[in-house]
């Protein structure tokens, strides 16, 4: 039977007493109530009546919209006669032929027009060398034979001990050609066993690393045994009967480098082994340790950060060795392992360096409790989706001591909450106060788990040691992992495939919504993931570790505690939800939707941000952003079908100054609610939300908050529409087109002028966009170098092409005058 949707309720106006609005939108608002039993009171001052004039799009609209294929040199800047007017962006009177590609610019090269490198071809080394040694003879027993007696005393005081050793090698060249050339085949194949056991060796590593990781202690240890004896292979090799032989090599400067690969190539495996011999120590003593699970972490840490030495110093071995220099069969070998190792390298230090606050986070200084939040991405909330559900967690030593989901949902704690106080202004469109599952409207984590936390106490009268939001996603990245999970009291078999739809089919049909209980079958499900997780197979542990910092790595989870030592850890490793802080001359971007009373609509909403930066003449910026949002849901679907409703802000430079906005759709202001009398300011949300106007003439709010300037309005978007808003805005630094900056110039290898532009573009956690770019610079300035993924350089600019908004992202253009 499906559920009726409760009818708005249209109360009488608290202030004034007419029907048809509500404190918050009545005209009488900032007038004083003359009945004394009344307060005096202000309304909120948020929406706008009367616009002056209808939003009307900017051209700004009509040139970005243009097919990407659109060619640069057809666009410039002009500026147009009406300062209200946004910059129109027309075709040139005659179009200029397409600019010459440029090459990347490295800081050896002398020009830009310089041609490629051409490609390298390999060629016979023995061949080569033999005819570069013969030379070399040649040429020494020519200045020998020309030394009189003052001659040599001059030579000997001019050339060392170690060049005198090589003289007489090549004289020997020279005199003595076929002796010469067997000790040179002899070289090569005593350096080619080297090389040869040497990257068995490593070979052998990687297999034990790789073994290490997915904790097969024998295998990684068998691993290390069998790169052991081949480095000893190689050491008898150096130390035996070639032994003379290579260190009259290693004076010679043609041979010398094949040496050095040599060495390098032993010296890091055996660093390698070494530090693996550490950490597979670490690892048995830990499980063999009776010990809570804080303390075996301890003694794992203990040995990787004794480890940690000896890996660093293979690294710049290796960073040494050129994989031309080895066996043709394991060059690929060897460059993939590098890459690999390279980064496990970073990974141990993170995880050496998250030590201290693990022990803090994980209950190793005494008991430990966390809300932990599942939020729903279908519903956006500026974290990442609607917190509908919570469970509260106790570790202590590294031990869950206790994980209880709440059945009734985040709702339950209505009830309980002994403060009565105003949500932020959009927020009235659902309620009159503010309560929990409504608390994480910052897109700063930090500032919503402390509100969070905040009604928590209010309703529980018990505080937590801090916030992990998990998005729904996470749950399909588990199962995938994991496999299927069983929930046998529904009979129901949860796959990665269908497990949002299953759970949402249970808390919305189910039959415990109608014991009030919508959000027992997360805590049922919980209590089978724990039992998974106690046995998880040695094989999976790898990629579960892959999944989670992916997961980290876009948002999908997301941490805060109270503690500042590991708080300020969890912010250094980028799982703190934080909005990135900016340099003052970084151009910055974030678009945080908000979905109000829009049910689960954004999972059918397709979002296209398209941002503009023109760099004009004098080094100011005008940014224009464009948000297309398309809803491809079915007019009637329950949940998913209805009007997608959005408070949607953009996060800029703090001073941005906003130029014009249009496309807006308000929602009726009757549906608004009005707060009860008693209800009181929020002093957190009024100390974070500095409102500083509301334009007259489009209703856009403007406040600055966590060290930006944010643009807030409406959009409305029904099932088959689309959607489309914009803001053009000025940036409040410019860009110093004086600059004189001696380093940039001799990177560029220039004398003309240079300036730079950069832009951090962060993403909301749970939403889905793509993104593109085009930046502008200014008449006669042209690009020489960028920063970023999917660039497209032009004569008077640069183009980011249209990609998934997956993570946060960096770009940057620097330009020169022609």
């Amino acid at each position: 039977m499906p559920i009726k949707r409760k009818r708005l309720q249209l109360r009488k106006c608290g202030g004034c007493g007419s029907v048809g609005h509500n404190r918050a939108t009545c005209p009488e608002a900032t007038k004083t109530i003359i009945a004394p039993a009344k307060p005096v009171y202000k309304g909120v001052g948020f929406f706008v009546h009367h616009v002056s004039s209808s939003p009307t799009n900017s051209a700004h609209i009509v040139n970005l919209r243009k097919p990407t294929n659109t060619a640069w040199d057809k666009v410039d800047a002009v500026i147009p006669d009406s300062k209200k007017d946004a910059y129109v962006f027309a075709p040139t009177p005659a179009a200029r032929p397409a600019p010459q590609p440029l090459y990347a610019v490295m800081p050896t090269r002398k020009t830009v027009d310089l041609p490629p490198p051409p490609p390298k071809v390999r060629t016979n080394h023995l061949a080569s060398l033999n005819k570069s040694v013969n030379q070399a003879g040649q040429r020494v027993e020519d200045i020998l034979s020309g030394l009189s007696g003052v001659g040599k005393k001059v030579t000997g005081a001019i050339f060392s001990k170690q060049m005198a050793l090589a003289i007489v090698v090549l004289g020997l060249v020279a005199l003595l050609p076929g002796p010469v050339r067997s000790y040179y085949q002899d070289f090569k194949l005593a350096n080619d066993s080297v090389v040869r056991d040497s990257t068995a060796g490593f070979m052998a590593l990687q297999n034990s690393t790789a073994a290490l990781l997915r904790a097969d202690l024998g295998s990684a240890q068998t691993g290390v045994n069998s790169a052991l004896n081949s480095f000893a292979e190689a050491v008898a090799t150096v130390d035996g009967k070639y032994k003379v032989l290579i260190n009259i090599a290693n004076s010679i400067p043609i041979l010398k480098n094949e040496v050095a690969n040599r060495q390098n190539i032993l010296l890091a495996g055996q660093e390698i082994a070494l530090g693996n011999t550490y950490l597979i120590k670490g690892l048995n003593d830990s499980i063999s340790a009776s010990t809570t699970p804080i303390n075996r972490a301890q003694i794992i840490t203990t040995h990787l950060r004794a480890a940690l030495p000896n890996y660093e110093s293979a690294v710049k071995h290796m960073n040494t060795i050129s994989a031309d220099s080895l066996p043709l069969e394991y060059q690929a070998s060897y460059d993939e392992y590098t890459k690999l190792f390279t980064a496990i390298v970073s990974d141990f230090k993170k995880i050496v360096e998250m030590g201290d606050a693990a022990q803090e986070i994980f209950g190793g200084k005494g008991l430990r409790r966390y809300l932990v939040v599942f939020q729903n991405e279908s519903e956006l909330r500026p974290t990442g989706g609607f917190a509908g559900s919570f469970a509260v967690m106790t570790v202590k030593d590294g031990q869950l001591e206790s994980f209880k989901v709440t059945p009734g949902g985040s709702y339950d704690l209505q009830g309980q909450l002994d403060v009565s106080v105003e949500p932020p202004a959009p927020l009235l469109l659902l309620n009159k106060r503010w309560e929990f599952q409504d608390s994480n409207w910052f897109p700063h984590f930090p500032a919503s788990a402390e509100k969070m936390l905040w009604f928590y106490q209010h309703s529980r009268n018990q505080t937590a040691d801090g916030v992990i939001a998990i998005n729904s996603s996470v749950l399909e990245r588990l199962l995938a992992v994991m496999g299927p999970v069983t929930e046998p009291n529904r009979k129901l078999t949860i796959t990665a495939d269908n497990a949002i739809n299953t759970i949402r089919k249970v808390v919305e049909t189910g039959p415990e919504k109608e014991a009030n209980k919508p959000k027992q079958i997360i805590a049922d499900l919980a209590a089978q993931f724990l039992a998974s997780f106690k046995n998880l197979k040695p094989t999976d542990v790898l990629p579960l570790i892959a999944s989670a910092k992916d997961a980290l790595e876009q948002k999908e989870i997301q941490m805060y505690v109270t503690d500042w030592r590991a708080e300020q850890t969890i912010t250094d490793f980028g799982f703190g939800g934080n909005l990135i802080t900016t340099q003052p001359d970084q151009d910055y971007l974030m678009v945080v939707n908000t979905n109000i009373q829009g049910q689960k609509t954004d999972s059918s909403i397709k979002q296209h941000i398209a941002h503009q930066a023109e760099i004009t003449a004098d080094g100011s910026v005008l940014d224009t952003v464009i948000i297309t949002r398309e809803h491809i849901g079915l007019g009637g679907e329950k949940m998913y079908g209805s009007t997608n409703i959005d408070y949607l802000r953009i996060y800029v430079p703090e001073g941005s100054t906003l130029v014009s906005a249009g496309g807006f759709v308000w929602p009726d202001e009757s549906a608004f609610r009005s707060p009860a009398p008693w209800t009181k300011k929020d002093s957190f949300l009024t100390s974070v939300e500095k409102v500083r106007l509301t334009d007259p003439e489009t209703g856009t709010r403007v406040t600055d908050e966590f060290g930006k300037t944010a643009f807030g309005n409406w959009v409305i978007t029904e099932p088959g529409q689309t959607s489309q808003i914009y803001f053009t805005y000025r940036l409040p630094q410019k860009i110093d087109l004086t600059n004189t900056n001696q380093s940039l110039k001799e990177s560029l290898l220039s004398s003309n002028q240079t300036a730079s532009y950069r832009l951090v573009m962060q993403r909301q956690s749970g939403c889905d966009s793509t993104f593109e770019s085009q930046i502008i610079t200014p008449p006669n300035w042209s690009p020489a170098w960028t920063e970023g993924k999917d660039i497209v350089l032009a004569g008077n600019g640069m183009t980011i092409t249209n990609q998934p908004l997956e993570r946060d992202q960096y770009f940057g253009l620097v330009f020169t005058n022609k």
